[in-house]
């Protein structure tokens, strides 16, 4: 894939996941802690999925360019640990609300 599409696709693609964030956070106030605890996991299968297919994770300090990237193997590792989570964390998310101290009322 060209280098010019790919960056263009990945910067849609992070647009996409902010906007997705947004909801997710109206999900947690509109909705239900459930619901908003559902959309978390979905939240960090896509974003697992995201970086794995940029094949990269950058790092760094906030609102500065990233000063390395995370990249092989340990990245690949990495994505798959995030994704398996966000998946337990949409099917059970009751356990992640307890573990987190989101069902406290």
């Amino acid at each position: 894939m060209h280098s010019d599409s790919k960056k263009r696709i990945s910067s849609f693609l992070d647009a996409l996941l902010s906007a997705t964030g947004l909801v997710v956070v109206a999900l947690f106030l509109f909705v239900s802690v459930k619901v908003g605890t559902r959309g978390v996991g979905l939240y960090m299968v896509a974003g697992a999925l995201i970086q794995q297919w940029e094949g990269r994770i950058a790092h760094g300090w906030e609102d500065q360019p990233p000063s390395g990237y995370i990249t092989g193997w340990v990245a690949t590792v990495f994505n798959l640990i995030l994704g398996t989570l966000g998946l337990a964390v949409a099917i059970w998310p009751e356990v992640a609300m307890g573990i987190l101290g989101w069902n406290r009322e």
